[in-house]
């Protein structure tokens, strides 16, 4: 979130409570002001907090709500008793105002003045979670998601416990998904399983989550960055994942072939899990791809390899690898005068033993090919230092006098 400079109203304490409750009496029409006043000035921030709130100042002008929500700022934090009751009263307009939502531009405006207010402490999450509501409620989540990639920075900032941090992240997940906002609600779960460590049950039931929306989600082809979580790792390996550990080692190790092997023999399971086959098996497809590509570097590849490898028609062919290059997973060039493709980069879907086998044995075959050039290098050398030699011995200087 970005720093705004808040500029409250002037005067002293008591007068910034005599111009907010004359405004409150504007707002519920109160007959006898001057008393209703008088009763405030001498009444305690939790009073005053019981007038302006139950959607009182919430449902002030926009163009008058965020200078009315700075004097109220202004009050309860110069004149709270010590940081627990500012934290108690900052809930309280929060909630208030994540209730009676009129305008959701505004109310965000409101809500990011008073974070940027707040020290870097606890109670900034209690905003933020309050910022994520309204956004939610006024279709203006968009304006969140720069921050999710921030909010393991947000949470060291925070301190907060494992609890609030649960909690914060389940809200943000289920906005983004009710948005349809699904690619995000996959990085926010991703986000979850690198802060959290806490919770067994619930680190699990995000995890099958996350490998279901790494399947379903077009857009989201980097397995390494779910796969490779430390979280996921340990889960998958000590069985807490059930069917969706399974789908996530089909992922890592089959081919299209064999993902359609084990469709078969799972499909009951793999519905259960809420998989769209079609999608996944379009996804498997990249996948298979990318792998005939990271064995192949350097190679061409025939169309027809591919072809068959993804059970496509031969004149389909152009067009997946072009959706692989376009997802990242390889670099290459296509000649459709020949068929084929020449893969320059491509990624790994995990990278263990045989990985490091076939990569030894590149470097052995580099290695070789180095070897067998130098002799050639220093010959090359060598020749051209005698030509050198030669030219200047024929060359002649002739200085007049």
């Amino acid at each position: 979130m970005t720093a705004s400079d808040v500029i409250f109203m002037d005067g002293e304490a008591v007068s910034q409570v005599e111009e907010l409750a004359r405004y409150i009496a504007q707002v519920k029409s109160i007959s006898d002001a001057d008393s209703f006043v008088n009763q405030l000035k001498e009444a305690s921030i939790a009073e005053l907090l019981k007038e302006a709130c139950n959607g009182t100042l919430a449902a002030s002008p926009e163009a008058k709500l965020e200078a009315v929500y700075n004097q109220l700022f202004a009050i309860v934090l110069t004149q709270s008793a010590g940081p627990e009751e500012v934290d108690t009263y900052v809930r309280e307009i929060v909630a208030d105002l994540t209730e009676n939502v009129q305008s959701g531009a505004a109310v965000l405006k409101v809500l990011n003045n008073l974070y940027n207010l707040l020290p870097a402490t606890a109670i900034r999450a209690s905003v933020f979670k309050g910022i994520v509501a309204v956004a939610g409620k006024t279709n203006l989540l968009a304006t969140l998601l720069p921050l999710i990639s921030r909010l393991p920075t947000l949470f060291g900032e925070w301190s907060i416990e494992s609890e609030a941090k649960i909690e914060l992240l389940l809200s943000i997940r289920d906005s983004l998904e009710a948005a349809g906002l699904n690619s995000e609600a996959y990085e926010t779960e991703l986000v979850f399983l690198e802060t959290v460590s806490e919770s067994p049950e619930k680190l699990a039931q995000i995890a099958s989550s996350a490998i279901v929306h790494y399947v379903n989600i077009s857009a989201v082809c980097d397995l390494d960055a779910l796969a490779n979580l430390p979280q996921v790792q340990e889960l998958n390996k000590g069985g807490k994942l059930g069917d969706a550990g399974s789908l996530l080692d089909t992922l890592l190790s089959s081919d299209f072939k064999g993902w359609k092997a084990y469709v078969e023999a799972n499909k009951a399971q793999l519905e259960a899990l809420g998989v769209d086959i079609e999608k996944a098996s379009d996804k498997m497809r990249l996948l298979t791809v990318a792998s005939i590509a990271a064995d192949n570097l350097g190679q061409d590849v025939p169309f027809s390899t591919v072809a068959e490898a993804i059970e496509v028609d031969a004149d389909e062919v152009e067009v997946w690898i072009i959706d692989v290059i376009r997802a990242g997973l390889i670099q290459g060039k296509m000649n459709q005068v020949t068929s084929t493709v020449l893969p320059t980069r491509s990624t790994y879907r995990k990278f263990g033993q045989e990985q490091w086998a076939v990569l030894a044995e590149r470097l052995a075959q580099w290695k070789a090919s180095l070897e067998k050039l130098q002799p050639v290098i220093s010959n090359a050398k060598l020749l051209a230092q005698q030509q050198a030699v030669q030219m200047a011995g024929q060359a002649k200087v002739t200085i007049e006098k």
